[in-house]
């Protein structure tokens, strides 16, 4: 019996002493809440190229999607009308993932959002890497990203977006 206290009082100071411990906090790469989204490559029909991490120090909505795909192409155009009518502080970048540029084009002026700073088409579709990477063949995702590039939300609404 003597023996069980001294072992569940060391017992005791080893969780004490271990609660006390410094905690590092390193923010990795990756593609869920609090990591640092991944830098990606767009290039404009022009073949000018934009880097997400030039965008650093502001809110930025990447928002991936294709015509072919009714549920995520609503959500571009709600997302895009949303963050345009309203001053939220967010940049929004869009990229499709249709293999017709001419399609994508063709959407674009349908759907009343031609800017081409904003709007990337992704022409090698799901063969893309960034398709790939972001597993997007579940579905497709928007991600809300700090200024400091980390992820804050996936899948966010428009009615989200004023909460963030």
């Amino acid at each position: 019996m003597k023996h069980l206290k001294y072992l569940l009082v060391g017992g005791l100071v080893l969780i004490m002493a271990s609660s006390y411990t410094t905690k590092t906090s390193t923010v990795f790469d990756g593609i869920y809440p609090g990591n640092r989204m991944p830098d990606i490559a767009f290039s404009d029909e022009s073949g000018n190229k934009t880097n997400l991490s030039e965008l650093k120090g502001q809110k930025i909505l990447v928002n991936f999607w294709a015509a072919y795909d009714a549920d995520s192409h609503m959500k571009n155009v709600l997302l895009w009308n949303t963050l345009r009518k309203a001053d939220l502080g967010v940049k929004m970048i869009s990229v499709s993932f249709d293999q017709s540029r001419s399609v994508f084009e063709k959407t674009l002026r349908i759907d009343g959002l031609m800017d081409s700073q904003s709007q990337f088409c992704e022409t090698l579709g799901k063969n893309s890497d960034i398709f790939k990477d972001y597993k997007l063949e579940n579905g497709f995702k928007n991600y809300l990203i700090d200024e400091n590039g980390i992820i804050l939300a996936i899948n966010v609404n428009p009615a989200d977006l004023s909460k963030y």
